[in-house]
């Protein structure tokens, strides 16, 4: 979303700046690929796929009631008053529409029950958005995120310990995930 071009601009701005005062600028990529969000989006098309087939076919009042749904909570949004402050209203799409709107193929769509194909489908996808956006990333040096690449959950995990080991790390009010 444009947040993540925002975001990225930023750093792109930095690392060019600085390599026009001669400096060496290491650029590497991770790509952030949370479990959570995608888990969640791959039992959707499970659920989606076990209740109305595969492709699904989604009873006509179904999504008909959702658009209205959609569209009263819209409307009721005061003037001036930002989307953030309503929070989400109103039954979600079907994640089987939203992966179409993206271009994928219906054929394809099924594969993405499973989460870890999520894994290898979108990072290939935003390498190529970066490079199409001209970014002066070092490729070599890109990775996931995730427990996927071992050797970066390793490095991760053994950040937590020496934060929690030096009193930096304790626990609140709030959940996270915390290995």
């Amino acid at each position: 979303h444009l947040g993540h071009g925002f975001s990225l601009s930023k750093a792109e701005f930095a690392a060019r700046f600085w390599r026009m005062q001669g400096r060496k600028v290491l650029w590497p990529f991770g790509l952030h690929v949370t479990g959570t969000p995608i888990a969640a989006c791959a039992q959707k098309i499970s659920n989606e796929m076990r209740k109305y087939g595969c492709p699904p076919v989604f009873p006509e009042e179904d999504l008909l009631a959702k658009e209205a749904a959609a569209k009263e909570a819209k409307e009721s949004l005061a003037p001036g008053q930002h989307k953030s402050k309503r929070g989400k209203t109103g039954p979600a799409k079907p994640q089987w529409q939203i992966m179409q709107s993206m271009g994928i193929p219906d054929e394809e769509i099924p594969k993405f029950a499973d989460a870890q194909h999520w894994l290898k489908y979108f990072p290939n996808l935003a390498v190529a958005d970066l490079k199409q956006f001209g970014a002066h990333i070092d490729w070599r040096r890109s990775f996931i995120t995730t427990d996927v690449n071992p050797f970066y959950d390793a490095f991760i995990k053994w950040q937590f310990r020496q934060l929690r080991e030096a009193g930096y790390l304790g626990f609140g009010k709030r959940y996270s995930v915390y290995s």
